[in-house]
């Protein structure tokens, strides 16, 4: 699949002097730090990882120092802000020298290009060595089908689709069917591989992923796996069950093998381009909680291929998890820490979003599968235009694990990834799972292709969380930006006619109200009250906050109108008790057999009433209510929003060692001061 002529400019490897950007004028210098993991000096060692820039920053492009003095890479450029500046490349290096159990910081800086002083690595230049990477499967009965890198890199000839494109690094990406020895190519299963041969070809890096993702609706397909670098035998697994709408991944290198380097990014840095939100960098060091010791070493089958990694398999489970908060709680340790051990996790719940029944790809395109192509489309049974599963192969064995999707509980897995590694993988995971959201909706509220998000507050939440990032992070001229941003946008105009009118829903900012009885609330003073779920809501203001923070301005609207009732909920003492605002429900109103909805708009009524339902009090621990409600007034104070920072004292006064707090779960650890503050 091509890219346009204009978006190849774009896209193309920069070779990069050590100049800078301006005479007499200091050059703004992004420091990312590569540590040596092994007990011996590397010498030459190459590095490849993806960078975030703030707009306007990058505007010549990017110049690279080690030590002050200058160091040619290459920078795949992937996106541009509007201004024509740099958004996201993928940098790759050959670093000189780099001690052992030492470190280097490279310093990236705005510059001028330089001509380009060695050729890129060829296709031909790989061909010329022995390196192949072979995947094969073996089903039940003893058919054998495989898939060859080097086969699929010959027949894609001079054509072949490039990822990364220069002297430093050149990756391919390949994809295509497994095929018995009489070349019948398996129906539902295919391949890709994302060859990366960096400068010499005697270390290629290769991505391996296997797919049963078609939009011709497979079901579960049992396997052994192997795979081989070489003539060597490197990965196999027994009794694969492969189920359907899924993918899976392994990364292996053929050669000199793979660098054992750590990559370290500035978090306060990727923080100010709004990429992600400001997290709490000044929280002390506390004991690993016994969550992270279950999980860091990343043992047994939950981490195999097409297992769940830190996931629970029945995502619609109810209760708090590590995974329910803008991103996940091991993504945050990561990013805190940026050490090698978190960041494995953190990748591998990015490779590991591949396991869960949510891909699905087109075979007329080969990309994922818009609903602007079908508009009646239901991810659902219930729905008129739906899958029409085929049979299972196989019937899935008996350690075979069910995973559940949900919208309302989905989490962000392969988003940080791909900002922090730039592999091509993560970003068709952040596009699947994105795709998901629109596919999964009822197309009868999603009005069509439209795409507009109906159910739970904290789903529509979550998946505009996602949506924004897939699209924010979509390479220029891809299908998938335009699509994206035109759903986000029928969402946000959506929600400004609905909410903010006019007329105005309703004074006080309250959205997404049920009924006592929809609400499951037992035996209630007033059963004609209605509710709605305040952290659920909070949620919501993070995601369109966010939203403003990648770009998206017009959610500062809806942002805005949900801000009333929260931030006024803390504030509005004596008329309404603050210890009263994070309650699992709150009441708004009532609505009379067979009336109308009557808000109650002023906070004595409200203080009354609520008193009936909660009793006064804050939950203290790192995931709870209370927390996503500070970082809703965070976001409120970044917006301008009256008495948010009065809201964000009196939750900080009320929880008790409230640092201490977020540093042992820091899901909702988040600081003023964000890319949006005004």
């Amino acid at each position: 699949m091509p890219l346009l002529a204009s978006v190849r400019r774009c896209v193309a490897a920069i070779i990069l002097a050590g100049l800078l950007a301006a005479a007499g004028e200091p050059a703004l210098a992004v420091d990312v730090e590569v540590h040596n993991l092994s007990d011996t000096p590397l010498a030459n060692v190459p590095v490849t990882f993806g960078h975030v820039f703030k707009r306007g920053e990058m505007t010549d492009g990017i110049v690279a120092r080690l030590g002050g003095k200058p160091l040619a890479v290459q920078a795949d450029v992937k996106r541009l802000h509007d201004d024509r500046s740099v958004r996201f490349a993928v940098v790759s290096a050959h670093l000189p020298q780099v001690a052992a159990r030492g470190k280097v910081t490279l310093a990236l800086e705005n510059g001028a290009l330089a001509p380009a002083t060695f050729a890129p690595v060829t296709r031909g230049d790989l061909l010329k060595t022995g390196f192949d990477t072979v995947v094969t499967l073996t089903f039940p009965g003893g058919a054998v089908r495989k898939a060859s890198a080097r086969k699929m890199l010959e027949e894609a000839g001079e054509g072949a689709e490039t990822w990364l494109h220069g002297p430093v690094a050149t990756e391919w990406l390949l994809s295509g069917p497994l095929t018995d020895a009489n070349g019948n190519a398996d129906e539902d299963l295919s391949v890709q591989f994302q060859v990366r041969a960096y400068a010499g070809c005697k270390r290629v890096r290769v991505s391996i992923v296997v797919e049963n993702c078609w939009d011709t609706w497979a079901g579960n397909v049992r396997y052994e796996a192997a795979v081989t670098v070489g003539a060597k035998e490197v990965f196999s697994a027994k009794a694969v069950d492969h189920r359907r709408l899924s993918r899976w991944r392994k990364v292996v290198w053929w050669g000199y093998g793979q660098p054992p380097v750590h990559v370290g990014h500035d978090l306060p840095y990727l923080s100010s381009t709004g990429a992600l939100p400001r997290y709490d960098t000044s929280l002390p060091e506390v004991e690993q909680t016994w969550e992270q010791k279950k999980y860091i070493g990343m043992e047994g089958p939950d981490f195999g291929i097409m297992g769940r990694g830190a996931l629970t398999a029945y995502m619609p489970s109810t209760g708090g998890r590590p995974e329910i908060a803008p991103y996940p709680k091991w993504t945050v340790l990561y990013l805190l820490s940026m050490q090698p051990r978190e960041k494995a996790l953190a990748m591998a719940g990015g490779d590991l979003a591949g396991s869960w029944p949510v891909h699905v790809r087109a075979r007329k395109t080969g990309r994922i599968m818009p609903i602007d192509e079908r508009p009646q489309f239901w991810l659902e049974q219930r729905g008129k235009d739906k899958p029409v599963w085929k049979v299972d192969r196989n019937a899935p064995g008996p350690d075979y694990v069910k995973l559940t999707a949900d919208m309302a509980h989905q989490p962000s897995l392969a988003y940080v990834p791909y900002l922090v590694t730039g592999d091509f993988y993560y970003l068709e995971e952040a596009w699947f799972w994105a795709n998901y959201c629109l596919l999964n909706t009822w197309p009868h509220p999603r009005r069509g292709a439209e795409g507009i998000l109906s159910g739970q507050i904290r789903g529509n939440a979550w998946s505009l969380r996602n949506l924004a990032d897939a699209c924010w992070i979509t390479p220029d001229g891809r299908p998938e930006a335009a699509y994206f941003d035109e759903k986000i946008r029928n969402n946000l105009a959506d929600r400004i006619r609905r909410m903010v009118g006019p007329p105005e829903y309703n004074r006080m900012g309250f959205w997404g109200i049920r009924s006592t009885q929809n609400a499951r609330i037992q035996n209630p003073a007033n059963p004609q009250w209605m509710v709605i779920a305040p952290w659920e809501h909070d949620y919501l203001v993070w995601s369109l906050h966010h939203l403003v923070e990648l770009g998206w301005t017009e959610a500062g609207r809806v942002r805005d109108f949900l801000l009333r009732w929260r931030v006024g909920a803390l504030t509005s003492v004596p008329d309404f008790d603050p210890l009263l605002a994070t309650p699992y429900r709150f009441v708004v109103g009532e609505q009379p057999s067979g009336g109308d909805v009557i808000f109650y708009e002023d906070w004595k009524r409200l203080g009354r009433e609520n008193a009936r339902l909660s009793k006064p009090g804050l939950p203290n621990y790192g995931c709870s209510y209370a927390y996503s409600a500070r970082a809703a007034c965070v976001c409120g104070m970044d917006a301008g929003f009256p008495n948010a920072a009065e809201a964000v004292r009196f939750l900080e006064a009320n929880l008790p060692d409230y640092k201490n707090v977020m540093a042992k779960d820091p899901h909702w650890a988040i600081l003023p001061g964000g890319a949006a503050a005004k």
